[in-house]
């Protein structure tokens, strides 16, 4: 199996008891705080073929980006996001909000950088931009058998028919939260 996580944050999630039952031939972990590194190469530690990336996936072709999260939401941080006002919306203040700028790439540049046209599980929780995320993939170049979306924040839900369209059979509200929603190709 091929596996894709962007939003790892510090793992330990669904994706977690997917991999206790699949040992993954290549697992890429999209992490853009490297304040998680630790946790995450410890909750995956048994893993071969194992990837982090230290960046931001972007719908643009930018080089940089910002991203923020609030002093407040420590020690998990799960609040991390492109849009200082989606931590607002989670109602911290302005005061403590942290700027980073990080790398950032194209999904479709990802998956070229490892080399990737068919991928079995595509995990994404981007606080509020799964939606953009998954519409910026080159679906005739790249063949995803699953794709899982953090369905919290999703702006534009035409994202569902968009997915059915593409002949993938969803499923909202799955997941240990009920947070995720999953398309499965057909």
């Amino acid at each position: 199996m091929k596996i894709i996580q962007i939003g790892t944050c510090v793992a330990n999630d669904d994706l977690t008891q997917i991999l206790k039952e699949n040992e993954p031939e290549l697992l890429v972990l999209v992490e853009p705080m490297s304040i998680h590194n630790e946790k995450i190469k410890s909750c995956y530690s048994g893993i071969k073929n194992m990837y982090l990336e230290n960046i931001a996936i972007t719908t643009k072709d930018e080089k940089k980006m910002k991203f923020y999260y609030h002093k407040n939401d420590g020690p998990m941080y799960e609040v991390a996001t492109t849009d200082v006002n989606h931590i607002l919306k989670h109602g911290y203040t302005i005061d403590g909000v942290v700027t980073l700028e990080v790398d950032c790439l194209n999904i479709n540049k990802l998956f070229d950088k490892y080399e990737l046209e068919k991928i079995d599980i595509l995990f994404i929780d981007a606080e509020g931009l799964d939606d953009e995320i998954i519409k910026s993939i080159d679906f005739s170049k790249y063949k995803i058998s699953k794709i899982y979306f953090e369905n919290l924040h999703i702006r534009d839900f035409g994202v569902y028919n968009y997915l059915t369209e593409l002949n993938y059979k969803i499923t909202t509200h799955t997941g240990y939260n009920g947070w995720t929603s999953l398309a499965e190709k057909n």
